[in-house]
């Protein structure tokens, strides 16, 4: 699957007319990299050209935190988040609750991509999308993602946040990241054993 893998600066203009996710374990700064992202794009396009979908929930430690909190960016921009985000692996405390959370945040994104379906624009950017894979359809973020001429979304993978109560929403993000990695055009892990500097992994489709 990977034609190339070494380190690299990702710049706005870099992403441009592609497909990009970003990977990485939770506190490894993948928001800061797609708020920087973010900045450099509205260099090279009108902000009404932009939509950004944030599906973090709030900061609690080292999970979340969404781009609002890093970057003035998403005040002129399209931006679209709901009003409460539920950390189901961090916050439930049984199977039914870690369920009961992951279908709740279902329920508060998936207006917002049917917002940005209705209207699309030419760039969109979703932040922690798998807080939606937990309990919704990958096919929802897919629409979305051919709807745009360029693409940049974060999604978490690493082993932090396994232990989800014997839910199966662990096991679900980790299928639904594999089967949209393979539909983007560049892969970008943050290498978590350098994650002081400013390099990360990539990998290309």
């Amino acid at each position: 699957m990977a034609k190339n893998q070494g380190k690299v600066q990702l710049r706005g203009k870099d992403i441009v007319g592609k497909r990009v996710l970003l990977l990485g374990e939770a506190g490894s700064g993948k928001t800061a990299l797609a708020a920087r992202v973010l900045e450099e794009l509205m260099l090279l396009f009108a902000p009404e050209e932009i939509t950004v979908i944030d599906m973090a929930p709030r900061r609690i430690g080292e999970v979340g935190g969404r781009l609002s909190d890093i970057t003035d960016s998403t005040k002129k921009v399209k931006y679209l988040t709901p009003k409460r985000v539920y950390a189901p692996r961090f916050m439930g405390t049984s199977r039914e609750q870690v369920l009961k959370f992951a279908e709740l945040n279902r329920r508060a994104i998936e207006p917002l991509f049917n917002i940005f379906v209705r209207r699309p624009t030419r760039i969109l950017v979703l932040n922690d999308v798998t807080l939606y894979l937990h309990a919704g359809e990958l096919k929802t973020v897919l629409k979305s993602m051919r709807l745009a001429k360029t693409f940049l979304a974060t999604a978490y993978r690493g082993s932090k946040l396994a232990e989800d109560r014997g839910s199966g929403i662990s096991n679900r993000e980790e299928q639904s990241v594999k089967r949209l990695s393979a539909q983007v055009d560049q892969i970008v892990e943050i290498d978590r054993s350098n994650t002081a500097s400013d390099s990360w992994i990539t990998r290309s489709n």
